[in-house]
């Protein structure tokens, strides 16, 4: 009874274990194909540019003596960033200052930090504070000259741990500090934090400086906003975007006639052409303030995947700045933090106003072989979007091809690669399989770079998000592209059918080996072999087949171990 009872447990414990080990080295080769994918795939085919970016004033982007108009340019950085995503991705998350830790910043060199404790509910920061001033000499300057730690909760700040500042329960705070130059103080005095509670559902600016918090309206139970992002929005590394301004040949003569300066960094002046002057490169607007910049604005990310506009002052929603834009052949009609591998969404203003003037942003699809990129004016209308492609000239007729398709069959030696992929997924699990085609969107997107049982980045999960077709159709396609696994699996069965009725399985039994081996294939052939019962079998008296010493009748014939001797067997040795 007792080995009756051990042997279901010994199963399913050593077929879990068969599942984990067989599962790993797939992993990895398969890993090792997408990988070469990623690295074969061509330039073209990673990179995306807007020109004109349709963010600067006509009157500039004309100018006649323009010789390169303002651009956004985004790149797919897949292949560089391949190896820090899975399990590298899940421990760099929780680092000091990475966007699942609540370490929010982290110096070692100048022992400055913050970070939310969780038992007190408040924000603990050290930090130095500065002190300001202006000499004929050298201009504004600004030292430090103390340093201190402060506790910040929604009620105010303190340099002790009290109970009257309040509790934040689940906060997301900007990973950098905000400076509106339009106040007339110096950015040591004047910059601050935007935090926002997931619970109280109220915007904070906090003054570290000068010790306040600033709370903004509660936000409506039934208010479609919904933050996961304050200031620089973005997600690892691998959608690097960039904005460039118009860029003007003028002489060094017309430059000081419109007021304009020159970048000691920026090359030497053009030789002159016989008779004529040197001339210079130089950009008619500058950025300001870098990348998170927004002028009287905070982006902020909402989890639908829209982009608000948070006022500085009023810590109220001002409309909308646009949407992260959603790669070819999504399954969704919008993207959001989940669905996408990386991205990057930056505000522009220029340093003549300061005045926000529309946002850019890309964005890279789960598989890591599409990137968008899309361009808002600052009302929030999309101006222009774009897409990673391959052009190819076939038969004198230029051909675009999506990046998401062309990486598996346009590149050189790619689709060796891809029949790799694709024979390694099918050694899968044909019930994993099925799983990854319908929860295909269900895990986020880095996640599913590290996944060892379900595969949403499977050919079948592809398919799973693939929005054309009706929902038979798919499903239908989606058993042929796991075809070979099927077939691998009837095969198995059938091995396992055969064994099991040799051995002396009861039906029962048998009936459950095979079920296993129809859903898990070359898991479960492995799992049979290792606990199939090892016994010695010997030849039936009644018979004349194989059959086991253990049990008191043969489970070939039925008969018992002594046959009596008026019952005649069933064969017969005759002499030639």
């Amino acid at each position: 009874m007792k080995s009756l009872t051990s042997y279901p447990v010994k199963v399913f414990a050593t077929g879990f274990v068969v599942l984990t080990l067989l599962s790993i080295p797939l992993f990895w080769f398969r890993f090792l194909c997408e990988m070469s994918l990623a690295c074969r795939m061509p330039r073209d085919a990673r990179d995306v540019i807007i020109m004109p970016s349709g963010l600067v004033p006509p009157e500039l982007e004309n100018d006649p003596n323009v010789v390169r108009h303002s651009h956004v340019l985004a790149s797919n950085a897949y292949h560089r960033e391949q190896l820090f995503l899975g399990i590298v991705d899940y421990f760099e998350s929780r680092v000091p200052g990475g966007r699942r830790s609540n370490i929010y910043y982290y110096n070692k060199k100048d022992e400055d930090w913050t970070y939310f404790d969780e038992r007190t509910g408040q924000i603990v920061c050290q930090l130095y504070i500065y002190e300001e001033g202006r000499s004929a000499e050298k201009g504004p300057w600004a030292k430090k000259v103390q340093k201190v730690r402060l506790y910040v909760g929604p009620e105010g700040i303190s340099e002790t741990a009290d109970k009257s500042l309040g509790r934040f329960i689940a906060p997301i705070i900007s990973d950098q500090w905000h400076y509106n130059p339009n106040t007339g103080e110096s950015y040591w005095t004047s910059r601050w934090q935007t935090l926002y509670d997931q619970k109280l559902r109220r915007f904070f600016s906090i003054y570290f400086n000068k010790r306040t918090v600033v709370k903004g309206p509660q936000l409506a139970k039934d208010a479609p906003h919904n933050p996961v992002q304050i200031g620089y929005l973005g997600k690892n590394n691998l959608a690097p975007l960039d904005w460039g301004p118009p860029n003007l040949k003028l002489s060094e003569e017309d430059i000081k006639k419109r007021g304009l300066t020159i970048d000691p960094n920026r090359p030497k002046p053009l030789p002159p052409p016989p008779g004529g002057t040197p001339s210079r490169i130089i950009p008619i607007v500058r950025q300001y303030l870098g990348y998170a910049y927004a002028g009287e604005y905070l982006l902020v990310l909402d989890k639908t995947g829209r982009i608000d506009l948070l006022d500085h002052k009023t810590l109220e929603f001002a409309g909308t700045a646009g949407f992260l834009p959603r790669p070819q052949f999504s399954s969704t009609e919008s993207a959001t933090d989940a669905d996408l591998l990386g991205y990057h969404a930056f505000p522009l203003a220029f340093t003549t106003d300061k005045k926000y003037r529309g946002m850019y942003a890309a964005s890279v699809s789960r598989e890591g072989t599409a990137l968008a990129l899309a361009v808002y004016d600052e009302k929030g209308k999309l101006i222009k979007t774009s897409h990673t492609t391959l052009t190819k000239d076939i038969r004198s007729r230029r051909q675009v091809i999506p990046s998401s398709r062309a990486v598996f069959f346009e590149a050189p030696w790619a689709p060796a690669s891809t029949i790799g992929k694709y024979l390694v997924e099918n050694l899968h699990p044909p019930l994993l399989s099925i799983a990854s085609y319908f929860t295909a969107d269900s895990f986020e997107a880095t996640a599913g770079h590290r996944a060892l049982f379900v595969l949403p980045n499977s050919f079948v999960a592809m398919k799973g998000r693939d929005i054309g077709g009706n929902i038979g159709t798919r499903f239908y396609a989606a058993l042929l592209i796991i075809l070979p696994s099927i077939i691998l699996a009837i095969l198995l069965v059938w091995r396992v059918s055969k064994d099991a009725t040799a051995i002396g399985l009861s039906k029962k039994t048998r009936l459950c080996w095979i079920i296993g081996t129809t859903a898990f294939g070359l898991t479960a052939y492995i799992t049979y072999r290792v606990t199939r019962p090892k016994i010695t079998l010997v030849t039936c008296a009644n018979c004349g087949r194989l059959r086991r010493p253990d049990m008191d009748r043969c489970h070939r014939c039925g008969s018992k171990w002594r046959v009596p001797e008026l019952t005649p067997p069933t064969w017969r040795v005759i002499d030639s």
